[in-house]
């Protein structure tokens, strides 16, 4: 309720949207976080669904979108620094952040897999009786971390070939 409240109040300077509208236009942005995994569906047995916040969630840091007018987009120049050499462009500036925000997302979920592979592995040494059923378990959480580690390294070297932000 609270998170489709804020997206009405944030859509209210959008005239012609009926409370409809706003309903819609609210469960496309949960849609969005769900799919981020920024947001879980609560296991609770209820006529309507509830969602809650995951660690990711918290540990991201959301920007303000600008509203204003949606006319056609000009073209972002170069920014400019101060002695007159061009820096970056915005774009590539705002791949950069994004490149940043995508690897810390993925540490977070390389921490999450390793920390479940470590509680097999604690499992599997209290309860050796278990080992049938722990194994695959634990085999596939490793394997998650595997690719994981492997998508953090790749975005890495692509932001190694990118420049730095300029000092201003």
């Amino acid at each position: 309720m609270e998170l489709r409240d804020a997206i009405i109040r944030e859509c209210k300077d959008e005239r012609d949207m009926t409370l409809r509208d706003y309903h819609k236009r609210a469960y496309r942005v949960v849609l969005r976080l769900l799919t981020a995994g920024l947001l879980e569906k609560s296991k609770d047995i209820s006529e309507f669904a509830r969602y809650k916040k995951t660690p990711l969630f918290v540990a991201s840091v959301f920007k303000q979108r600008v509203t204003g007018d949606r006319g056609p987009k000009q073209p972002k120049q170069p920014t400019q620094v101060e002695h007159g050499a061009p820096s970056l462009p915005v774009k590539d500036l705002c791949i950069r952040d994004e490149l940043d925000q995508l690897v810390k997302t993925y540490q977070v979920d390389l921490l999450s897999s390793i920390g479940e592979s470590e509680e097999y592995l604690r499992l599997h040494q209290t309860y050796p009786q278990l080992k049938a059923k722990l194994e695959p378990h634990y085999l596939k959480s490793r394997d998650v971390s595997s690719k994981i580690l492997g998508k953090i390294r790749a975005i890495e070297s692509v932001l190694a070939g990118m420049p730095k932000d300029p000092v201003l």
